[in-house]
């Protein structure tokens, strides 16, 4: 088991992109996995997320998800960090997956709650749960809360308390539309636990209320402009971050945010990234919805990304 460092802060510290797995024919295209991360290399991204909601993780078979990572482990470019979804029902069972995933090279492991037995997971419950998993895990673990994956599962602020004092549970990336502020004010005195914002809507006012970085889905199709908006933050100009956010927003909700995964995928296609097939029971974006998203693009000003 691994403690908190100093070093924790600048690793999460940034925007990562969800890295989706593109498939043609049910198959994953490896080849186009490897050749969008050495596209977000030339990007100013901090780090990738494989094996997420994005990258269609619930539908991957223990073999496909090693090997994604590894292809993401040998393709990053130097000082990208990985940040990988290794959470499942069973805390023995995620401690086995990690372990697995570790040996191949990560550098934390996200664990979404458990939740086929929803109404029994209590506070009690999940601090066992992640109690357990951060004890055994050789790589520092963050809490993945997204209660739109997890039956309606929230992370109560008084579980973040607890956990927040674990040596080996460092962060929690907050998908929920839960204030990062309030979670902000449970976490331990001197604990070094952070926060992580989970989507473009509470990226920039989770930044505002504490949050160190961002897994934004929006950064697997915009980039560029996501990385802006965390300059811009940093930079302490506000106003402009604000306008940026608020760009961003209206185009997630008149676009891609609407259609999930399907949308992802086709967003990238459009920036020149490839984003494949959604593998079953997801379908892909119908003609008109893609039509829609394409006037939308072009009459805002989004191209194709020019890497150089």
């Amino acid at each position: 088991m691994q403690s908190k460092n100093q070093n924790t802060l600048n690793k999460l510290a940034g925007v990562f992109a969800p890295i989706v797995t593109p498939f043609e024919n049910e198959e994953i295209l490896y080849d186009k996995l490897k050749n969008n991360i050495v596209k977000y290399n030339l990007t100013d991204l901090r780090g990738y997320m494989p094996l997420g909601s994005n990258g269609e993780y619930q539908g991957l078979t223990e073999e496909e998800s090693l090997k994604i990572l590894d292809i993401v482990q040998k393709y990053r470019a130097n000082g990208k960090i990985i940040v990988a979804g290794c959470g499942r029902e069973s805390a023995k069972a995620t401690v086995e997956f990690i372990k697995k995933a570790a040996s191949i090279g990560l550098d934390f492991a996200f664990i979404l709650t458990p939740h086929y037995f929803v109404n029994a997971m209590t506070d009690d419950a999940l601090f066992k749960y992640f109690t357990f998993v951060a004890d055994k895990s050789p790589v520092p673990i963050v809490i993945y809360n997204a209660p739109k994956f997890a039956f309606n599962l929230l992370i109560s602020p008084e579980l973040v308390e607890r956990l927040s004092i674990h040596p080996n549970i460092i962060a929690m990336k907050n998908s929920s539309l839960f204030p990062n502020s309030e979670y902000k004010k449970h976490i331990a005195p001197n604990s070094n636990f952070y926060l992580i914002a989970g989507n473009i809507k509470t990226f920039y006012s989770g930044l505002m209320s504490g949050a160190i970085g961002a897994v934004l889905s929006t950064a697997s199709y915009l980039p560029e402009y996501c990385c802006k908006l965390y300059q811009l933050y940093v930079e302490k100009n506000y106003s402009e971050a604000e306008n940026l956010s608020c760009f961003l927003n209206e185009l997630s909700d008149n676009t891609i945010g609407k259609f999930g995964v399907p949308g992802v995928k086709f967003g990238m296609e459009l920036r020149g990234f490839y984003g494949g097939e959604p593998r079953l029971p997801l379908l892909p974006l119908n003609p008109k919805d893609k039509e829609d998203i394409i006037r939308y693009f072009k009459s805002h000003g989004i191209k194709k990304i020019n890497l150089v």
